[in-house]
């Protein structure tokens, strides 16, 4: 007894170990993943940046260049000046005005690459005074050399003042490119941690996808052990499902033969009596010919009133009104007999499916009702175009012809009645809708006029309901499903979901 005891307790302590080893495996890759997908998040933010920094980088090389350039094209004025002044040639007179003007371009582009910094708009503005003096200047000298004054302009040279405003231009060039140098230094060090910070996270990434690599191939492989256990104990079950889900399909065709065969039967019970009722009511009828003329032959020969009236009114009214109740108790009975007769035989009824073109089909249901629909001024109609269908033919007639005579029947007084069907495909359900204008249902009866012997609203029509408790039972068996959308005095709306393809299944039935 020890022993055992001893030689259970290893296998109690394994099954706890596997089971903790699955949650702590399924903890572990749970919190591995969120911590790589924080990384991936971090990864992606850190491109950005060093994407960002690349580009104020790639700014200040611009300003840079800026400032290179538009110091050149001011010294390039002042040289050709210059040689104006010496040689008055028409190459220097050009050559001074156009890097005149591109000085002003180029100060105006260098404006455009720095405006992001206040401190070298300051410079910006510092500049275009100075440079508007010493244009002044070395205009007016290039004008008296025009004027043919070119000994009293070089004579004028020393002592002009053009050389103050050009020293103050290079000096703030020389602050600007020192400006630059210090965000050159500051964004390049930036992009470096960026690119250092990047590389690290991506390699702790890379690490920890490492690890859950591993993590993974460990639960695979405790998973694959599982999974071999498990499929040898479903080879053991696969055994015996399928004798077991022919066992229990035979017992539900039994069953539902048994139901259909206690229908029918009864059904024909209950109809002999009611034979009976109905021909004994009708000899009782008969009965009271000869009755009704003795009373007339006593009326003719009863000079003293002696007849009572109690038997004049039995035999006039009373006999005959209780004859006509019995009549109709009996036609409603029978009708309500053959109504469970005609469900039963339906559930016998072998389905035959055939490819239906269902406009043809609907267009010859609404053929039918179309001198009912005529004399209440009304309209049928198909809307758009109605999707075909794989089913027993004669199933889908009796499912839209009822739901269409429904429709005719029970129209509404106050307006001229509409009854339009309309389809469509949905994942692979053909949907049928047949839609009218009538007297609506109320919302608390969408299911109960599905009930067998159930009605809604005024009984106003004669009918027993089986009508749509019929259209349920044959909905179901073509494997669809049927509601109901209403309101009242709103009209109403029948959907009807059917599969694309039926496949029948023999023997069975709702």
């Amino acid at each position: 007894m020890n022993e055992a005891a001893e030689g259970a307790r290893p296998k109690a302590r394994r099954a706890i170990s596997q089971g903790d080893f699955n949650r702590i495996l399924t903890g572990v890759l749970g919190a591995g993943v969120l911590v790589l997908i924080a990384l991936g998040a971090a990864i992606v933010w850190l491109a950005l940046k060093t994407g960002d920094y690349n580009d104020w980088v790639d700014r200040t090389y611009v300003a840079q260049r800026r400032v290179v350039a538009f110091m050149g094209a001011v010294e390039q004025a002042e040289t050709a000046r210059r040689g104006y002044l010496l040689t008055s040639t028409p190459a220097q007179l050009a050559g001074y005005r156009a890097a005149r003007a591109a000085a002003k371009v180029e100060l105006f582009q260098l404006a455009e690459a720095t405006q992001d910094n206040p401190v070298e708009r300051a410079n910006i503005n510092r500049i275009k005074p100075l440079l508007a003096w010493k244009t002044k200047v070395n205009d007016d000298s290039v004008a008296l050399v025009a004027a043919g004054r070119r000994e009293e302009a070089i004579r004028a040279f020393p002592a002009e003042q053009a050389l103050q405003p050009l020293l103050g231009i290079r000096k703030v060039t020389d602050d600007m490119m020192a400006e630059e140098r210090r965000l050159l230094d500051q964004r390049v060090e930036r992009q470096k941690n960026a690119v250092r910070l990047l590389t690290a996270v991506g390699l702790s990434a890379a690490a920890l996808l490492g690890v859950l690599s591993l993590v993974s191939m460990l639960a695979m492989r405790r998973f694959a052990e599982d999974l071999t256990q498990a499929q040898g104990a479903l080879r053991t079950l696969n055994q015996t499902l399928e004798q077991r889900v022919e066992d229990r399909t035979a017992d539900l065709t039994r069953a539902n033969q048994e139901i259909q065969r206690f229908a029918y039967i009864v059904s024909h019970d209950l109809r002999s009596p009611l034979v009976n009722v109905m021909g004994f009511t009708s000899e009782l009828e008969e009965s009271m010919k000869p009755l009704r003329a003795l009373i007339r032959w006593i009326e003719e020969r009863d000079t003293d009133g002696r007849l009572p009236g109690q038997v004049k009114q039995a035999v006039d009214v009373d006999i005959p009104e209780a004859i006509g109740f019995i009549r109709s108790s009996t036609r409603k009975m029978d009708g309500l007999i053959g109504a469970i007769l005609k469900l039963s035989r339906e559930g016998r009824r072998v389905l035959h499916p055939e490819r239906l073109p269902m406009e043809p089909v609907v267009e010859g249901l609404l053929s039918t009702v179309k001198h009912r629909v005529d004399e209440l001024g009304g309209e049928a109609v198909i809307e758009g175009t109605l999707p075909d269908v794989v089913s027993d033919r004669l199933a889908v007639e009796q499912v839209l012809g009822n739901l269409i005579d429904n429709a005719v029947k029970y129209h509404s007084p106050t307006r001229p009645l509409r009854i339009a069907v309309r389809g469509s495909e949905r994942n692979g359900r053909v949907v049928y809708e047949v839609a009218d204008n009538g007297r609506g249902i109320d919302a608390k009866d969408h299911e109960r006029i599905f009930e067998l012997f159930r009605r809604s609203g005024p009984q106003t029509q004669p009918g027993e309901g089986i009508g749509l408790a019929h259209v349920r039972a044959l909905v179901h068996r073509l494997g669809g499903v049927i509601t109901c959308v209403s309101a009242l005095d709103q009209g109403a709306v029948f959907r009807l979901s059917l599969p694309r393809v039926l496949v029948p299944i023999e023997g069975l039935s709702p």
